[in-house]
């Protein structure tokens, strides 16, 4: 299951609650059109935690920016370190 959050604020406001909640962190990954974070329910289901980037930087080859991974941090506050300033903007060769 996923659960997408309206912006990447509410986003980080649920990624603290849960870190406060003692919610383990199992992976964050930057997939070029999300930021998601993957937990687990009490039952053991898989969660998404993600927001959506914004449309300019992955609309351009929407090929491209499916396949991006780039993990980030499930410790600590690195978590809620989201990193805006370091987003991939994905264009096509035939727009360059």
């Amino acid at each position: 299951m996923a659960i997408a959050f309206p912006d990447r604020a509410s986003w980080l406001r649920q990624l603290a609650y849960h870190q406060e909640q003692g919610v383990a962190f199992d992976r964050q990954v930057d997939h070029g059109m999300t930021h998601s974070l993957y937990i687990h329910d009490p039952n053991g289901y898989g969660v998404e935690l993600l927001h959506e980037l914004p449309y300019n930087t992955w609309g351009g080859d929407i090929q491209a920016a499916p396949n991006y991974v780039k993990p980030i941090p499930t410790e600590e506050s690195g978590v809620l370190e989201d990193d805006q300033e370091d987003v991939p903007v994905f264009t096509s060769a035939a727009s360059d």
